[in-house]
Order: C-alpha cells, then structure tokens, then sequence
C-alpha cells in the first residue's frame, strides 16, 4: 500500500508516518509543499497512492485539497482519501477554539458529506474528528488530550478495513 499524505512532518502526520509500515509520501512546507499553492503538484504526485490523508490544516486550503483529491479519484474503487477534521464542528462557533477554525473544520464536513451522499463517488471517503490532541497547534490548553499516536492508530484501522467497507466517519476523543 501507498500513502500520501499532508503536514508529514508534525503532529498528526508524523505519527503516521512513525506507525505506519507502508510506503508514505508526505507533502509539507518543509519539502517544498505549501498546501496553499501545491494543491494541483499534490494531487499529481499521490496518482499512484492507494490512500491520501488530507492532515495539513491551512484554512480553505484543506476543503480545497479535499475537493481536488475527490475529482481525481471518485471514480476509482481502489482509493480511499481519509480527512482529518475535528470535534470542534459540534460545538457553538469560536467555543473551543478560534471562531476561523470552526467554521473552516464545518465547512470541511459539509463538503465531504456531500461528496459522500450526494455522488456516484466509487472511492472511500473517511473523516476522523479527534479532541484535542497534544500537538503544537494546542500548547497551552489544557483540556484532556488524546496523542497524536492514538489518532494515527484509528486512522491505520480505517485504512485496514476492507475496501468495501464505507466507514463515513469517526469522533473521537478523551473524556
């Protein structure tokens, strides 16, 4: 299996990348992808990967990098393109987090929900909403924090599911 995937180096993604025993190509600034102008290069790049994790947060730019993927490998039953959004679409805007955030990680659902039920997609397509998780973007928080790892480790389950299977999308996080 292949894996490509955003924001590689940091959080979420790089423990991905650790956990994984697959091949992994990661997309990040550091390497030379901003996932604000990249978006066409990632999306030719991940041609022949099997699952795509569209991890980087840069506001629009991830519902960007989801809609591209989806127009690209909608009608390939082998793909499967997993999202990471978060818990914070359930709550009251600028709640939990900055107000931006929010509506950005709604914005993200309801674009992938579409995809999802209102397509003739033929690709998986997943959504994970973690808590928080203990990274660099929630230094200085200090609710109950799931690792990074543990992310991972429900992201690996997915993609280990049986193709056929439409897992749609998972919340999770610590109480």
């Amino acid at each position: 299996m292949k894996i490509a995937i955003t924001g590689h180096t940091k959080g979420i993604g790089k423990a991905c990348v650790d956990l994984f025993d697959h091949e992994c190509i990661g997309f990040s600034r550091s390497n030379g992808f901003d996932i604000d102008k990249s978006i066409t290069s990632i999306v030719r790049a991940s041609k022949d990967c099997d699952v795509f994790i569209n991890n980087a947060f840069n506001y629009h730019s991830q519902i960007k990098m989801f809609q591209e993927m989806f127009n690209a490998w909608q009608n390939d039953s082998t793909k499967t393109i997993i999202n990471v959004g978060s818990r914070t679409k359930y709550y009251p805007v600028g709640g939990t987090n900055s107000p931006d955030y929010t509506r950005e990680k709604r914005a993200l659902h309801d674009v992938v929900e579409s995809a999802l039920f209102y397509s003739k997609k033929k690709c998986r397509v997943i959504t994970i909403n973690p808590g928080y998780v203990d990274t660099e973007m929630t230094k200085g928080k200090t609710a109950p924090m799931l690792s990074a790892t543990k992310i991972a480790e429900t992201i690996k389950w997915c993609m280990d599911r049986p193709q056929e299977e439409e897992i749609g999308e998972i919340s999770i996080w610590v109480t």
